[in-house]
Formats: C-alpha cells, sequence, structure tokens
C-alpha cells in the first residue's frame, strides 16, 4: 500500500518529478494498511489536483501552470492536512 501519484497532461518527466517531491514531502507516506491516490491533471493554463485517502478527498483547481504546482500544493495542503 502506500502513496499512488498520477499525471495527466503533463508530459515533461522534470515536472511530474518535482510535482510529485513536492506532493511527498507534504503527505509523507499514507499508513501501512490504507492506499492514498493523488491526481494531478494539467489543462494548459490551470491544474486541477485530487487527493484521496481513506477518509476524506480534497481537490483543489490551481489557475497556474504545472511547474507552479511545486511551490502552491505545499501551501494548499499546510491549509488543509490529511489525516
Amino acid at each position: 500500500m502506500g502513496l499512488h501519484i498520477e499525471f495527466d497532461g503533463i508530459g515533461d518527466s522534470e515536472t511530474r518529478a518535482h510535482i510529485e517531491s513536492a506532493l511527498r514531502q507534504c503527505i509523507c507516506e499514507a499508513p501501512e494498511d490504507e492506499e492514498w491516490d493523488v491526481a494531478v491533471t494539467s489543462y494548459g493554463s490551470y491544474c486541477i489536483v485530487l487527493v484521496k485517502t481513506a477518509q476524506q478527498a480534497r481537490r483543489k483547481l490551481f489557475f497556474l501552470r504545472a511547474l507552479e504546482l511545486v511551490e502552491a500544493i505545499p501551501i494548499w495542503l499546510k491549509q488543509y492536512p490529511l489525516r
């Protein structure tokens, strides 16, 4: 089990790696008996991030390009921590 991150619309592997690193730093790892899912979808000038745990889900529409998510995701998840 653990944290599963899926990307859609982000073709640049370096951008995906930076976003994944930011997500893992904020979320850490899911509890041993749970699987948490993250979906990051880019539509060019905006992105949607969906984080689903066993107990809750968080979704955010960012009016940012994918690379700008690296700074925005930690701010968002600190405001609404996952449990």
